[in-house]
């Protein structure tokens, strides 16, 4: 799946103005986050006053008995907060899995640039592409790396024939710097809603039984209640989804639950549970009967998900579940453009969700037939990052998503509005 690139900072972030700024915060004045930084207090004041500047806001409220966050402050501090505790979750992995490593105080040593190109090279795998995504030479590319490789006293990417693939610490930094950056490039979405203009991007990743009814209609709701936002949905596999919220590349995935795959780090929630049924083009053969069995389909010239997913699991659980063998499969796909243009130009069948193909029945294009299917209960919810800090339009979103997935459950199907 390509890579999703967010909208950058406004400015690339010096990281030792955002450690000065949060320990500002934490010691209440200049001379204690000197003392913690070992730095002199006017280049604490400094770092302050130009971050300041750059993001045209008081971060503090300057008093005699020291200083105080504003509200802005506040809210600017969360993020940053949250970008170093990557680098210190960082500093923890890669000590438990290169002991041999240089990884002691992490958050202090590593530059906004090293972290940009870490993660450009991780993306693209090629130095000069990475160059070019970043608007630097290759040898600024390669030396910011050599030098934090150097930094770090270990290898984050093996050269190979297939471009640079990173290595098991090479991943462990990748991953967390992408996180960091997330939580850096949100600094300006909880602002714009802080000042009441909820702006910025939220990003989808869908899966087939989600991408045709629950996702749209959500995503229309939500722009609906902040039109100023904008929406970037992404499909894939369910792999390569999970693997980019683990990443921080989206937001959210939306899609059937799996029992496993998951990880420590993401939680699940249901939205409604789904049941499958057989679809057809809408003057199929067997349209004519009033109710059928499952035995009257095992000659039928089926179209099932492909082997190995969970799809094509319930499809064969089906069949099983009322003492039958699966049926032989005619074509296999998970696309489902193909698959209603294979069931529009002949006598196939194919075992979907109704939300699926709910514009398709609604127009009379596909038919659901007339059998009652009793094993394919599958639940449909969110994943998320456990440690998710959600902006103000994921919040709108989590709950518009919650309000259509009650109207779900219930026994019809949803009526579009």
């Amino acid at each position: 799946m390509t890579e999703l690139h967010r909208e950058a900072f406004d400015y690339a972030p010096n990281m030792r103005r955002l450690r000065a700024v949060i320990a500002v915060a934490e010691a209440g004045s200049v001379m204690g986050a000197a003392e913690a930084l070992h730095l002199s207090q006017p280049a604490v004041t400094r770092a302050v006053r130009d971050l300041e500047k750059e993001l045209g806001l008081a971060l503090f409220e300057r008093h005699r008995s020291g200083m105080l966050c504003t509200t802005a402050g506040k809210v600017v501090l969360h993020r940053f907060r949250r970008a170093l505790q990557q680098l210190s979750a960082a500093e923890t992995e890669l000590a438990g899995l290169h002991p041999e490593g240089n990884f002691d105080r992490l958050t202090q040593r590593l530059s906004h640039r090293q972290l940009t190109v870490l993660v450009a090279v991780a993306d693209l795998h090629n130095e000069p592409q990475a160059a070019n995504r970043l608007g630097l030479t290759q040898p600024a590319v390669s030396g910011n790396l050599r030098d934090l490789e150097r930094l770090l006293g270990i290898a984050l990417f093996l050269r190979t024939q297939r471009g640079m693939l990173a290595t098991d610490g090479g991943a462990v930094l990748i991953r967390h710097a992408k996180v960091a950056l997330r939580e850096l490039s949100l600094v300006s979405d909880d602002l714009s809603a802080w000042q009441g203009e909820v702006r910025g991007r939220v990003v989808i990743g869908t899966l087939p039984l989600s991408s045709s009814l629950l996702v749209p209609q959500a995503v229309d709701a939500l722009l609906r209640e902040l039109p100023e936002l904008h929406v970037t949905i992404l499909e894939g596999t369910y792999d390569a989804l999970f693997e980019s919220l683990r990443h921080g590349e989206i937001d959210i995935l939306i899609g059937a639950l799996r029992q496993a795959g998951t990880s420590e780090d993401t939680t699940q929630q249901r939205l409604f549970h789904d049941r499958l049924a057989v679809a057809a083009r809408r003057d199929h053969p067997l349209m004519q009967h009033a109710s059928l069995a499952l035995s009257d389909l095992l000659d039928a010239r089926w179209i099932a998900p492909r082997q190995g997913t969970p799809a094509r699991v319930s499809f064969e659980q089906e069949f099983r579940s009322a003492g039958l063998a699966p049926p032989d499969v005619v074509v296999e796909s998970g696309n489902l453009s193909t698959i209603r243009t294979l069931l529009l130009d002949s006598d196939r069948v194919t075992l979907v969700s109704p939300h699926q193909v709910f514009f398709e029945v609604q127009s009379g294009q596909l038919a659901l037939l007339p059998i009652k299917l009793t094993g394919t209960l599958r639940p449909i919810g969110i994943t998320t990052r456990t440690d998710d800090s959600p902006t103000h339009a994921l919040k709108v979103l989590r709950r518009i998503l919650l309000e259509l997935g009650e109207r779900m459950a219930s026994p019809g199907l949803p009526s579009h509005s």
